[in-house]
């Protein structure tokens, strides 16, 4: 199996719907982690949003066959196709299970994992800074990441004279200055000097609180196509995730079922995850929702 880590920083707010209205102070809230209730970028949305746009990343030729065979596929129920699933250079991908009597099936050799939250952008009195714990830094491979047990201290990036206090949002911590370890990958990307030099470590028990009180709550209106104007009893609210949040997920090759099909694989995904990350992830993509700035690493 060839593992790619992946990190999307979010150019614009981001919104994941969790499907359906809810009682609270928002309409449409954002889908979070069961356990962690952090909100998260699922991996079966990253899976979509790839798998489409590939198919307009392909050669003029090829783009118009899985064209076909993925609009024939949906409007026939599965069940009639112009040409077999393993003739389309989409399918072969990320799999295809086709419903008649001498249809075939075949999973995809690419899967992508959550994209969970690695740093979290919040305002304080010197300018925006990036908050993340311990755990994560270590689950993205960081080593000699500073130990925080009081919840009521934090520990600043070591980078020039940092207050002796600062606040969090709306929350003012003890802080003390220490160098903040970060994935080698991510220190070599474009923009990600920024983050590092503004990281901010924080307890565990206080990182979710401090996310779910900074995400944005936009207020929006139903648009009568009569009048133009909108539509009278149609307000509702919906949260999304700042841009500025970075996210780390995974995409996974199985090389080992396909060893001749990884490196054509791993060209497809890649075109397809730079035009999906363009065109935006999730919702409200028409408002100026959703674009990314995506970060594929090496196996």
């Amino acid at each position: 199996m060839k593992n790619h880590s992946l990190y999307l920083f979010a150019l614009d707010p981001t919104h994941i719907g969790a499907g359906g209205y809810r009682l609270g102070r928002v309409d449409n809230t954002i889908l979070r982690d069961a356990a962690t209730g952090l909100p998260k970028i699922p991996g079966s949305s990253i899976n979509g949003a790839i798998r489409a746009a590939s198919i307009y990343s392909l050669p003029d030729g090829e783009r118009e066959q899985a064209i076909h065979y993925a609009r024939d596929t949906l409007h026939n129920q599965n069940k009639k196709r112009p040409h077999p699933g393993a003739d389309d250079p989409v399918a072969r991908v990320f799999g295809y299970a086709e419903g008649d009597e001498n249809g075939q099936s075949r999973i995809g050799l690419v899967s992508f994992r959550d994209a969970e939250i690695l740093a979290f952008p919040v305002p304080t009195m010197a300018g925006p800074r990036w908050i993340t714990t311990r755990a994560l830094l270590e689950a993205a491979g960081c080593a000699d990441v500073p130990p925080l047990t009081n919840p009521e201290k934090i520990v600043i990036q070591g980078v020039g004279t940092p207050p002796p206090r600062l606040n969090l949002g709306w929350i003012l911590l003890d802080a003390a200055p220490k160098p903040i370890p970060f994935p080698v990958f991510l220190s070599e990307q474009p923009g990600m000097a920024h983050v590092r030099a503004n990281l901010v470590l924080v307890h565990d028990d206080l990182f979710p609180s401090l996310v779910n009180a900074n995400l944005e709550t936009r207020t929006s209106v139903s648009i009568d196509f009569e009048t133009g104007a909108g539509a009278e009893g149609l307000l509702f609210t919906y949260e999304a995730a700042p841009r500025g949040t970075l996210y780390r997920g995974q995409v996974d090759f199985d090389d080992q079922r396909f060893p001749t099909e990884y490196a054509g694989a791993l060209a497809l995904v890649k075109k397809g995850l730079t035009l999906a990350c363009q065109l935006g992830l999730g919702a409200m993509t028409t408002r100026g929702f959703g674009r990314m700035q995506p970060m594929l690493g090496e196996a």
